[in-house]
């Protein structure tokens, strides 16, 4: 009887922490699309010379980024360093160093493919 008992509470506990690792575990849709064009008007600024335009893009990039990361997202948080690191670049004028931070950027932007079949 105390074996039933057992079972049944075991069984319960199971179900009910199943339905957790199925949400802890659910893909992650984000879009960064926002962010990512204000990127390339930011490489376009860059490539004309306009030093004020890049960085009020810079601070509309962070700024977005920032209303984004109330998500919880842990993909902005390895982005925004790179776009911190380009308005800095950019308020020196090196815009070379300032593209290159926003092209990193914006390769981390983009969502890996989940392997959930082992990778096929």
């Amino acid at each position: 009887m105390k074996f039933i008992r057992l079972n049944i509470a075991v069984s319960l506990v199971f179900f009910l922490f199943s339905g957790t690792a199925f949400a802890a575990g659910a893909p992650v849709n984000e879009d960064f699309s926002l962010v990512a064009s204000l990127c390339d008007q930011m490489i376009a600024s860059a490539q004309k010379g306009n030093k004020d335009g890049f960085i009020e893009l810079a601070d509309a990039a962070l700024k977005l980024s920032e209303a984004l990361r109330r998500d919880n997202s842990m993909a902005i948080d390895r982005f925004r360093p790179k776009l911190r690191a380009a308005k800095k670049a950019g308020k020196t004028g090196d815009f070379n160093e300032a593209v290159k931070f926003i092209e990193e950027a914006k390769t981390m932007m983009t969502p890996t493919p989940a392997a959930w079949d082992g990778g096929n």
